[in-house]
This record gives structure tokens, sequence and C-alpha cells, in this order.
């Protein structure tokens, strides 16, 4: 007979065996209007490309997110001044990145008539993904979408409360769910008796409020109430709070996940609701946040420490220093020699304006001044040269590098320096590319480009060196940067230039 000590053990390790279920949440997801635009620009129309510095999605068990309009090239145009209608080629990318399940119970569904409704519905299911909230019918509608994973039957319902009202589904005509369905908490608690556990998607509330409304907490307090597990909510465009009521989750709103609505930093930017689950048990949250670049591509996702000092980048100007540091301008910076203080912030940094390709990106005053000859020089001689990154922060270089390495870039160290060890700390090291290659940032296809060969023979003349020239990678201890220039002045520049050395070599 097993002692109590052995029953223990045995009941430890069936404890451990329990596999966890992970879902991640996502808010809206508009990829067409801007987002197509840019994808068209910038992205040689790959919409994957939108996702590339998110391949930890792949780690959920269970993807979710809200399809803000319709995926065909059917339909016409309703009328509204925003309608949207997707490209196909969308879907393929949605899968790809690794989404299970969408919500389709939303304002923006029938903005392309009823045809295209019906044919997003059917590329959802050609394509793989699964829907909630819309379907061809009521019955259909009102029974949860299931996704079983080790052995737990999750269940999804979706909600529109904004409508369309002319979209809403009937005995026998497809639509969407409205959340003010005479039948709202019967149809949750039929739902909850076919689930393990039951997920309930809102697209509700006023855009642009960054907290819920009372109309909002009444219907996710009836869901709860009518046996909802989670409520998941989008449609404000911005995140909002987060509530527990009665033990269950409420996330009212996940914001943009990816949309072309650039007039603010809190539209671009979006939650990632991370809910991990033992059976049926949910035993772990985790916030993550999503920050949309001018490409309307996403960054990446940060927790609250990582967003602090990658928001440093997006939406600060020239830092100033608060304190006086030791003159760092020929510094023999590299893979062995660092900054002695990591806080170091050189003096005098200013924006570089028109010679550069975004806002905030910064160069001290003399080197901007020289940059500025520079490009107007190149510009006498048909060339169109503009810098696409200058000065970095220790904070910022950390984060760089540590999303290099998440995403698998094999050759990271020496690709991009260590945070403290960064030429671009100096505020004198800058990144340029020309107009030939549609000013693309740190990419191999600028060598040999008309405006590098230009750089090649005439940046010293300016002050400029190129800090990691070919066949020198193991003296400099990183890959070959067409792109990357070092402001010196011009009298160390030019000794620099006739002595063939390297930077490296030349300050030793």
């Amino acid at each position: 007979m097993e002692n109590e000590s052995t029953q223990n053990i045995y009941i430890f390790e069936f404890t451990k065996r329990i596999p966890k279920t992970t879902i991640y949440f996502v808010g809206d997801m508009m990829l067409t209007r801007g987002v197509e635009s840019s994808v068209k620009k910038n992205f040689n129309g790959d919409y994957n490309q939108l996702f590339k510095n998110l391949l930890e999605l792949k780690n959920a068990d269970i993807l979710f997110g809200n399809l803000e309009g319709p995926v065909s090239d059917m339909g016409n145009n309703v009328g509204s001044k925003y309608s949207f209608r997707m490209n196909p080629a969308v879907l393929s990318a949605l899968k790809n990145v690794g989404f299970d399940i969408i919500s389709f119970a939303n304002n923006h569904v029938g903005d392309w008539n009823v045809s295209a409704f019906k044919d997003t519905l059917s590329r959802l299911s050609t394509t793989g993904i699964l829907k909630t909230g819309a379907d061809i019918n009521k019955d259909e509608i009102i029974k949860p979408t299931i996704i079983t994973k080790n052995g737990v039957k999750f269940g999804f319902l979706g909600f529109s409360d904004v409508g369309p009202k002319w979209m809403e589904a009937k005995e026998n005509v497809h639509g969407i769910l409205l959340a003010s369905d005479p039948d709202f908490e019967t149809i949750i608690k039929n739902a909850d008796k076919k689930s393990d556990v039951l997920i309930v998607s809102f697209h509700w509330g006023e855009e642009y409020k960054t907290t819920h409304n009372s109309r909002q907490e009444s219907l996710a307090h009836k869901a709860i109430d009518s046996g909802a597990d989670m409520i998941i909510g989008h449609h404000p465009h911005v995140i909002q709070d987060i509530e527990v009521y009665k033990g269950v989750t409420i996330a009212y709103s996940l914001g943009n996940f990816i949309f072309d609505q650039s007039f603010s930093k809190n539209t671009m930017r979006g939650m990632l609701f991370s809910a991990t689950f033992k059976n049926k048990e949910l035993i772990e949250t985790e916030i993550f946040t999503s920050l949309q670049n001018s490409k309307y591509q996403s960054e990446g996702l940060y927790n609250e420490d990582e967003l602090i000092k990658k928001e440093e980048v997006f939406y600060s100007s020239c830092p100033t220093p608060n304190k006086e540091y030791e003159n760092m301008f020929s510094l023999n910076i590299g893979q062995e020699i660092g900054f002695s203080d990591k806080t170091y912030i050189p003096k005098d940094l200013v924006e570089l304006g028109e010679f550069a390709t975004s806002k905030s990106i910064c160069l001290i005053q003399e080197a901007k001044k020289a940059l500025a000859e520079m490009i107007e020089s190149a510009k006498k001689d048909g060339l169109n040269i503009k810098a696409t990154s200058a000065y970095r922060s220790y904070n910022y270089q950390e984060s760089l590098l540590n999303n290099a390495i998440k995403n698998g870039n094999k050759n990271a160290s020496v690709a991009i320096a260590k945070p403290g060890h960064s030429e671009h700390q100096l505020g004198t090291a800058v990144d340029l590319s020309g107009s030939s290659i549609e000013y693309s940032s740190a990419v191999s296809s600028f060598d040999n480009t008309s405006e590098e060969l230009w750089l090649r023979e005439n940046a010293y003349k300016y002050g400029f060196v190129k800090s990691y020239p070919f066949g020198k990678e193991e003296i400099t201890g990183y890959m070959y940067e067409p792109w990357h220039y070092r402001y010196l002045g011009v009298d160390l520049s030019t000794q620099i230039k006739n002595s063939g050395l390297t930077i490296t070599e030349f300050l030793k």
C-alpha cells in the first residue's frame, strides 16, 4: 500500500504534467488605405513585412484579433467616408504570423456591401482562420467557435455594439451578432454550456477615450453574470483600462494593432493581452505593448520597462545632458572599448530636420553643419542623400540589440554594437542612404549605389569617415557597413583617408 508521501509525489508529478494553454489577444487590424500604400511603397507589396518583428506571436497556442472590415475584391463602396476593404493577400499574412481566430463583428463589416462580406467569410474558411461574431445566419453565429487545446474547449463569442444595424444576422439571413440583441444573456448562457472557457469579444465604446464608459461596463458585467470567463474589447482605437469583476478579467479596449492612424501616440500603439490557463483555470495574465512605426509596421512587443526605453526614440526630441561629461569626441569606441558612464549624452545635440528621413534624428551641432554641407554638395552633383539614424542612447541601443537577438539575427553581435559601445551614442555617427534605394535604412543594397560611391570619394572632405570598411572586419570587429560614417572633422578625416587605416587603427 502506498504511503501518504508517495501519493503526494504522484499528485505533484501529475500536476506538473498538466499542460498550459496561452492565448494572445490583440486589437484592431485594418490593412488598407495608408497601410496598403505603405506596404506597396516600402515592402514591395508584401504584407508579411508588417509583422516581421513579431516572431513571438507564434508562441501563442491561440492568437486572436479584430478584423476591421472585409477582405475581398468584390462589392461596392456603400458611401461612407471611412469605408474599408482589404486586399485578399492580407489573410495569408495573418495566417503566416499565427492568427487562429478573428472577430468579424464590427461597424466596418458592411463597408463594401453584402457580396464583400460573404466573400470574406469564404476566404477566411479557405485560409483556415476561424471567426466569431459573423456568419451565414443567426443560428450559426450564436454557437461559440470552439478551439480545443490540451483537452480544454475554449469558446469564442463576438458581439458588436456599434452596428451596423442593417447587417444584423437573422434566422435565414447572414450578418453579425449585435450586443443589443434581446436574447443577449441567453446566448451567452447557452454558449457557456458548450465551452469549458468562454471568451466574449465586444466591439464597443467611444473612439479615442482611454477609459471605458457605463455602457461597456454594463454589458461586460451582464456577460460575466451569464457565464463569460473573459471579456476582450476593441473599437476605441486606443488602449483602455482593465477591470476584474467577480474574478473575471475585462480588457475594455486593446487599441490598434495595425491601423493607419498616425495622428497621435495613443493610436499608434496597441495592447497584447496574454492569458495562460492550466486546464480550465486562468493562472497568469501579462500585458505587452506593440508600437507601430511610420510604415505601420510593428516594432515589436514591449513590457513596461522596455516600453519606456523604446519610446525614448519614438517620441522624444534631442536629449540634453543633465551633468558635465568628459569630452568623448575622439574616443576609440568599439567591441572592446566603451563609455565609462552609460548615461553619456553629448552636448549640443540638434535635430537634422530636412537632412534626415524622420523627426528626432540628432547629431551634435558641428556634425550637423558638416552633414548639411556634404548633402548640399552631393545634390549639386545630382544625388540625394539623407540620414536615416544618428544619435542613439544607451537604452535605445540595448533595445535594438535585444530585438535583433530575439528575432533570430545570428549576426547581431557583429552587426549591432553592444549598449555603451556604439559610435552612435557619441552624437557624431550617422547612417546614410539615398533616393536611388528610396532612403532604405542600413541595407546592403546601398553598397555601390551612386550615392555610396560619391560618399566613398568625398565624405572625408566634410569630416566624415566610413567606420566599418570592407575587408577590415577583423580589425573593426563589425560587419561591413557601407552606410555608417563618423564625423571627426576635416583634418582628422583627411589624415585617416590618406593613411589607409580604419578609425580604430588610427585612434590607437
